[in-house]
């Protein structure tokens, strides 16, 4: 009888042992909710999301609008741009504005949700002889101020047969300058190009790892292209002034008013539970803790824990919005 006793006291308080080890040790609701508040606020700039640097390197490849849209919208290319921070690429739009004659534009804009467009960058290229001068321009919201870029390419470029045909490609100009109609995008917000598909993000480290593998900067400078500055030539962009009121996510440098007030009320929403970002909020962080807790205070018997909540679950945008496509040269 007293080797029973003796047992059933040292079970005891071998539960009353492993009771207070899990107390310690157990992180507290507050501190699970800081927690997944820091894991929020780690924030991708809008601005990383296009580099400015390898667009100017890229412009020198292309001959029109048509064919810079294509080349920005393809898998693993200079597009890593993500507004509406659903972990997607965003469908980059091009139009053309100016004078195919002697001075173009392309105006770069995304649309983050329905009905609202956002201009990212513009491009202008002037003929200065056999040189095309080249001057990328930064949206200040996303960007700040005076990010711009500047380099030359020749005007003329040797165009293959095989390239000329298509084969489903954009079409291949020789000339920045060769007659033909201003480029329109096409497309919109749920209408997207056969090619296109919403592919995954990237860090950003990687992603420059992959601008530096691809596209040389090194005969890009800062500041505005000292031809253009000087040149009687002005193009205006169809797109000026053309912001998203909602729908963007990532920070930005130089926001509108607009801009911070939906910034700030979508974060008010998403510690609250709105919005449908995230699967746990900080609030049911700190109430499933409590319970949790309180579950195992009153287990003195249990010796199981349960597993805690994940963290940052993210939507996704769904293909199946794309009901229809459109192929270059089909």
């Amino acid at each position: 009888m007293k080797a029973i006793k003796i047992a059933v006291v040292m079970i005891l308080g071998l539960n009353l042992l492993f009771s207070f080890y899990n107390w310690v040790t157990k992180e507290e609701p507050q501190q699970e909710a800081i927690r997944y508040e820091s894991y929020q606020k780690q924030e991708i700039a809008a601005s990383e999301g296009l580099d400015l640097k390898s667009l100017t390197t890229l412009v020198k490849e292309i001959r029109s609008g048509q064919e810079l849209e294509r080349k920005l919208n393809e898998k693993n290319g200079i597009n890593n741009m993500d507004l509406n921070e659903d972990n997607k690429v965003d469908y980059i739009f091009i139009s053309e504005f100016g004078d195919v004659k002697n001075k173009i534009g392309y105006s770069l804009t995304v649309q983050p949700v329905k009905d609202e467009t956002q201009e990212i960058a513009t491009v202008e290229i002037e003929q200065n002889g056999n040189q095309a001068e080249i001057q990328v321009i930064g949206n200040e919201q996303i960007y700040g101020a005076q990010a711009i870029f500047n380099d030359s390419a020749q005007i003329e470029r040797e165009v293959q047969k095989e390239q000329k045909s298509g084969s489903g490609q954009a079409p291949m100009y020789s000339s920045y300058f060769y007659p033909r109609p201003l480029w329109v995008s096409p497309f919109y917000h749920g209408y997207y190009p056969s090619y296109f598909s919403f592919f995954p993000i990237v860090g950003y480290s990687m992603y420059m790892n992959r601008m530096g593998r691809s596209y040389s900067t090194t005969t890009v400078q800062r500041g505005r292209n000292n031809y253009q500055k000087s040149s009687s030539k002005k193009i205006g962009s169809p797109n000026k002034g053309k912001t998203a009121n909602k729908g963007i996510s990532r920070s930005l440098k130089k926001p509108t008013a607009t801009q911070k007030k939906f910034q700030v009320n979508r974060n008010k929403n998403l510690k609250s539970g709105g919005f449908g970002k995230s699967g746990t909020t900080r609030n049911q962080l700190s109430s499933k803790s409590t319970r949790s807790s309180r579950t195992s205070s009153s287990r003195s018997t249990g010796f199981s824990s349960k597993k805690r909540s994940s963290f940052g679950s993210s939507s996704f945008r769904s293909s199946g919005t794309r009901s229809r496509s459109f192929s270059f040269g089909k």
